[in-house]
């Protein structure tokens, strides 16, 4: 077994060319509900987690991940063998075993996105036997370009078993870049300190979401094991390089948390962090390696959803207790409440669903579907979905182009005729932020509006066409006395030098783009994503390119930090790991030797 791990170690190189080429046969391990579970098979079922924003340019998350079979490659390798040797015998030629080329089995779990935003899980069958995960592997094409990444894996996670007829719960797996991935070098690379992949020591419990979305093979499953990861020397190391990305969670959802005086900052692995009135930060850890997706105040009682269906709340004692108030199929988006009512919006795969609730563990009614839009069709830049309270506090849903008004007594939704928003943000003293769409390159200009989405204020600024990407894409804050707060360039004399990327404001008097700019301090380097729902009062809050966020109380004259990211110490934590994997494969090739 020692010396399979060693084997498989080996051929990463080669398995990394077979799999980016597609020159090997990869298993399908995909699930038909409607056909029983293949005999002699068993269920895998794992959760990714990128604790990243997006791994490159093309490519959000992964595609694929590819597993390779172990416990019978001694098999396919004298199989092989004896079919070049007999070849070669028939054809009078000479024959050279060590020359022989021959292939494991490969398989490829492919993600199931229905219930999940950020993270992903993969569910697939296999047959029984023991494997190891060779590469984590996207693939990108528009037609005009083509592209494709991979991670390699192996040791970094171990080995697994699969039984017949029996779930084999893999938990979360983290992918922790430890450079940036913005940069093509990043990719280019194959330097093992760019990143590493391990995995959380909690076990997520998946089985709710293989019962939600395969109920005919979930009935056929033997529940009374559940397999996992097998113990090695390197577990213990793997548990610390975990624990250490769970305290290092790339966050970049901000919530404006109505009927509360915190605001939220939600990141991966079930991280959240609190701000106070004052700007203090307050980091809490829930019972999920998930993505905190969003949250409201309902009857002084926090609510905070994330994917798969879960909903979270705060005990009197302090303690988190999760429910499942909606199908794993779905992943919740947003959460608001009125005071008479909860209300929830979550997203599946092809819709969304708004649901009202009056207690928070039961009677949830499902007040409107509705059908979900791609960002863009090639041809035409579509708008998102959102939901806002009007000044009567009921419900109001932008989709795209139009905007929906419930009517409580027929129960039915009137439409008309609306603008289309990128992004869009209600904060919790009522005013609209947002972000309309360009049908150039998607982002255009940043608005507000003062009175529940009657007028608008479009906020005028100047930036770079091309290399202002986040703060293009970011929303504008508001702070007391009805000032807009944004990012543009600005010459610091008006007649020469160049232009840099300041904090302005102005006041909001008017309608129109006729604002009155006055320039204060430079972002920082690469911290120029202004995260307006977490203001509070006049401190600003700013998110880094690897997840640090940063908040200034003066306009950007002094900065501190407000959300630190320890890549020194991850990198530090992984060197570790790998000289301790060097140590066990030298050992694996000498006990080897011993043997023969």
């Amino acid at each position: 077994m020692k010396q399979t791990l060693a084997n498989a170690f080996l051929i990463v190189l080669i398995s990394i060319f077979m799999v980016g080429c597609q020159t090997t046969t990869i298993h399908n391990t995909r699930i038909n509900d409607n056909q029983p579970l293949k005999a002699g098979h068993g269920v895998v079922a794992l959760e990714l987690v990128n604790n990243t924003d997006r791994l490159a340019g093309y490519h959000k998350n992964w595609g694929e991940v590819i597993i390779i079979r172990i416990d019978n490659e001694e098999e396919r390798k004298q199989a092989a063998i004896q079919k070049a040797k007999d070849k070669a015998k028939k054809n009078g030629k000479k024959f050279d075993p060590e020359k022989v080329e021959w292939e494991h089995d490969y398989y490829s779990l492919r993600a199931n996105s229905k219930g999940t935003v950020d993270s992903q899980v993969f569910v697939g069958t296999m047959p029984e036997g023991e494997y190891i995960i060779s590469v984590l592997y996207s693939f990108y094409s528009d037609g005009n370009v083509s592209s494709w990444i991979n991670m390699p894996v192996f040791q970094s996670a171990g080995v697994f078993n699969v039984k017949n007829t029996q779930l084999t719960n893999l938990g979360t797996l983290v992918f922790q870049p430890l450079l940036n991935t913005k940069k093509a070098s990043f990719w280019s690379t194959s330097t093992e300190q760019r990143a590493y992949v391990t995995r959380l020591e909690e076990s997520t419990d998946l089985a709710p979401f293989v019962n939600h979305h395969y109920q005919n093979l979930y009935s056929s499953l033997d529940l009374s094991t559940v397999n996992s990861w097998k113990a090695d020397p390197l577990s213990k190391l793997r548990s610390q390089l975990g624990l250490l990305s769970r305290k290092n969670a790339y966050g970049d959802k901000a919530i404006s948390i109505q009927g509360s005086d915190n605001n939220m900052l939600a990141a991966r692995f079930g991280q959240l962090h609190l701000i106070d009135s004052q700007g203090n930060l307050i980091t809490e850890t829930l019972p999920t390696a998930s993505q905190i997706t969003a949250s409201t105040q309902y009857k002084d009682t926090l609510l905070v959803g994330s994917e798969r269906g879960l909903l979270f709340i705060q005990s009197l004692a302090g303690q988190w207790q999760q429910h499942q108030p909606i199908s794993a199929t779905e992943a919740f988006v947003w959460l608001g409440s009125n005071g008479n009512f909860g209300y929830a919006l979550s997203s599946s795969e092809k819709q969304h669903t708004l649901y009202r609730f009056a207690e928070i563990d039961k009677g949830w009614q499902k007040i409107g579907s509705f059908k979900k839009k791609d960002g863009n069709n090639w041809l035409v830049q579509n708008g998102g979905l959102f939901v806002f309270f009007d000044e009567t506090g009921q419900p109001k849903v932008i989709n795209d182009n139009k905007l929906l008004t419930y009517n409580e007594a027929s129960g039915q939704w009137k439409s008309s005729k609306y603008q289309s928003f990128k992004k869009f943000s209600q904060l919790k003293s009522g005013e609209l932020i947002a972000l309309e769409v360009s049908q150039w390159d998607g982002y255009g200009d940043q608005v507000v509006s003062m009175d529940y989405g009657k007028t608008w204020h479009t906020v005028d600024r100047s930036l770079s066409l091309l290399g202002d990407r986040k703060t293009d894409a970011s929303l504008p804050a508001l702070i007391p006395g009805s000032r807009v707060i944004s990012v543009g360039r600005i010459k610091e004399n008006k007649k020469k030098g160049k232009k840099k990327l300041r904090i302005i404001s102005a006041p909001l008097n008017k309608q129109g783009k006729n604002f009155t700019w006055q320039a204060h301090g430079e972002v920082k380097p690469n911290c120029t994503a202004l995260l307006p729902e977490l203001t509070q009062t006049e401190t600003l809050f700013f998110l880094c390119d690897q997840g640090q966020v940063v908040k200034t109380s003066d306009y950007g004259v002094t900065w501190s930090s407000a959300v630190d990211i320890d890549i020194a110490r991850m990198q530090s934590q992984y060197e570790a790991f790998l000289d301790a994997r060097e140590t066990d494969l030298a050992k694996n090739a000498e006990d080897k030797s011993i043997t023969n």
